[in-house]
């Protein structure tokens, strides 16, 4: 491997000279840089950027951790990078598709120093094995957590579901069906929990959590509109958990004749663009700014600062599926 001793030696110069040409930094004449860029192309040099990173303890690289790469994930992804790259560092994502080894693979580089910091999206290994890499540098998630060494940047989405249940309540919903992402993510639980105390208040019998989790792909919720179209009770509304899945249910029940809001209503989560396009009521709660708050929370861990981070609220958006 060709070292900046091999450049000094070909150029006739010394060491510090060919590390001040490289680096930009202090007075170097022309004729003597010209010597060295020629010495560095001829040698075919390439700086190594571990060795560098390790003298200056930093790689300016943050990581992005999720087990999947979709519309929601894609929104807060977005403006992390945007906002790192404003602060001087590159992001590198890894999807990880739920794999437990490979999630931790891109731990280990925060570990060995080859990453500043992670923004975890969606995982896929537990928090006690996870918290455990806090100890290298600093970790961010999007998840609900009470962790006092991983920070979240979660909104509390029983006040969210809440919200969009009384809206539906009082626009004359009765019946009213709920789609949820994972099962074990808490603020899938505290959904159910929010459906739960509703249905208690309004003295309604609910619909039961388990035929309707893990609804995160097109094809689930195609299911969900086949069991619809075959029941004979059928809810007269229902609330997705992401406006793509929202997405799916109207596309699908209006090719089969239903119409919405009229024969059921439907509701999305997040406030994407598709919601828009589509003209989907949906909740926003400043999807944009949760990839931001991380983004600033760990260069807060990193820089020893604090920025403030940006307030976060549910707003109902309403629009011509409800």
């Amino acid at each position: 491997m060709t070292t900046i001793q091999d450049i000094a030696k070909l150029a006739g110069v010394s060491s510090a000279t060919v590390s001040r040409v490289m680096n930009s930094s202090g007075y170097v004449g022309k004729e003597t840089r010209i010597k060295v860029e020629r010495a560095v192309k001829e040698l075919r040099y390439t700086p190594n950027r571990n060795a560098q990173y390790l003298r200056k303890g930093a790689t300016k690289n943050l990581g992005i951790i999720s087990t999947q790469f979709n519309d929601t994930a894609i929104a807060r992804i977005n403006p992390f990078m945007e906002l790192a790259h404003e602060s001087g560092y590159t992001s590198t994502l890894f999807i990880t598709k739920s794999d437990r080894k490979r999630e931790l693979e891109a731990f280990d580089m925060l570990k060995s120093k080859q990453l500043d910091g992670i923004f975890l999206v969606y995982r896929a290994n537990e928090w006690d094995v996870l918290e455990e890499y806090a100890h290298y540098g600093p970790i961010v998630t999007l998840h609900n957590i009470d962790s006092e060494t991983i920070p979240s940047v979660f909104i509390d989405h029983y006040d969210g579901y809440i919200k969009t249940l009384e809206y539906l309540w009082n626009e004359g919903y009765r019946n009213i069906l709920n789609l949820y992402s994972t099962a074990y993510g808490l603020n899938t639980k505290r959904r159910i929990q929010a459906y739960q105390d509703f249905c208690r208040t309004h003295d309604i019998t609910p619909h039961p959590s388990e035929p309707f989790l893990d609804v995160l792909r097109t094809e689930q919720a195609e299911e969900i509109v086949s069991w619809y179209h075959n029941f004979s009770d059928k809810p007269d509304a229902i609330v997705a958990h992401s406006d793509t899945i929202a997405a799916v249910m109207v596309s699908r029940l209006k090719s089969l004749g239903y119409r919405i809001p009229e024969d059921v209503a439907i509701i999305g989560f997040d406030n994407l663009e598709i919601s828009d396009f589509m003209n989907i009521t949906t909740i926003d709660y400043a999807i944009d700014e949760q990839g931001k708050n991380a983004c600033r929370l760990l260069l807060n861990g990193l820089k020893k600062e604090s920025v403030d981070l940006y307030p976060l609220d549910f707003k109902l958006i309403k629009r011509e599926t409800t």
